[in-house]
């Protein structure tokens, strides 16, 4: 403890903050079982319809999801003495600030390793105040421990310096969570609206709900790969990863005519010889919103270039 407090400490660790699961996954984790099961109880009490056989496979998979849930149940604990992760009914695993050595990213899993060889691993957007947690942790440890992708994060969540020359930093960014996931739970919703109607509607209405909920699936599909997207954003233009394809598409600043934007800058048009659409900053995180929204002001609206807001969904 000592030691500890020779090492320069943000005032915010001194309350020892305790990041938890964000309500949506808790949320997911208690309703989805009682959901299924409600539904399962209401195939049973139908008396003009046999009992599916796929009723006693839905109540066992109760077993491996809530499995499944319990190993994304990890909080964070920030505190002067180091950064700590445990989940329900076990012990908190503390790593040291003076013993980390070595920090990396590995999908959306954050994992840190210590002097000793231990190891501990959390993952940041599954947490309510990810973007706080995250900001404090990078603020916190030391570039040379950080990864690639990590570091490249730290820059991000740094303030971008404008001189006359221009903003000397770079963003790559992606959607919040929220807009792919709530693409791909409308998938879902269409699938099981048109499996459930099969085994509960008269056969005429069953084939309108299927169609439905086909259609309801495909433009979930649509809306989540959408936003899986990826944006790098320079001081020469922007760069569009997308999933779908398999060469990313640039547009530089120089080319751009007319900016065209959803009324909450959920989507963005640039109109530069040809059409190129990307998610703009509305859909991104605090610092990513912030930062896009400087790089547009500084290379579009005070360039001249024509700002076309439209109604849209975003």
């Amino acid at each position: 403890m000592e030691r500890s407090r020779t090492i320069p400490l943000p005032s915010r660790l001194r309350d020892m903050p305790v990041y938890r699961p964000a309500p949506y996954l808790a949320l997911i984790a208690i309703l989805l079982p009682a959901t299924a099961a409600g539904v399962a109880s209401a195939l049973l009490l139908d008396e003009n319809q046999r009992t599916p056989v796929w009723i006693p496979v839905l109540i066992l998979l109760f077993i491996p999801m809530l499995a499944v849930a319990w190993l994304f149940m990890r909080s964070v604990r920030l505190s002067p003495v180091g950064i700590a992760v445990g989940r329900p009914f076990q012990r908190w695993r503390e790593a040291p600030w003076h013993e980390i050595t070595r920090a990396e990213r590995r999908g959306m899993f954050i994992r840190i390793y210590t002097r000793g060889g231990d190891a501990i691993a959390f993952a940041p957007r599954l947490l309510a105040d990810s973007n706080d947690l995250l900001k404090t942790l990078l603020d916190h440890l030391a570039p040379q421990v950080l990864d690639g992708a990590l570091r490249m994060e730290a820059m991000d969540h740094m303030r971008i310096p404008v001189s006359e020359s221009g903003i000397s930093s770079m963003l790559r960014a992606r959607a919040r969570n929220r807009w792919p996931l709530g693409g791909f739970f409308l998938t879902v919703m269409g699938i099981a609206g048109g499996v459930l109607s099969i085994f509960m509607m008269p056969l005429p209405l069953s084939i309108v709900i299927c169609i439905v909920g086909a259609l309801l699936a495909l433009l979930g599909t649509a809306i989540g790969v959408w936003f899986l997207q990826e944006i790098i954003v320079t001081r020469e233009g922007l760069t569009i990863i997308r999933p779908w394809q398999s060469s990313p598409e640039e547009v530089t600043w120089d080319e751009v005519k007319v900016l065209d934007h959803s009324a909450r800058w959920g989507l963005l048009r640039f109109r530069a010889g040809r059409l190129v659409r990307c998610i703009g900053p509305g859909v991104l995180g605090e610092p990513e919103r912030d930062r896009m929204l400087v790089f547009i002001n500084h290379y579009c609206l005070q360039r001249g270039v024509v700002a076309y807001p439209h109604r849209g969904l975003f």
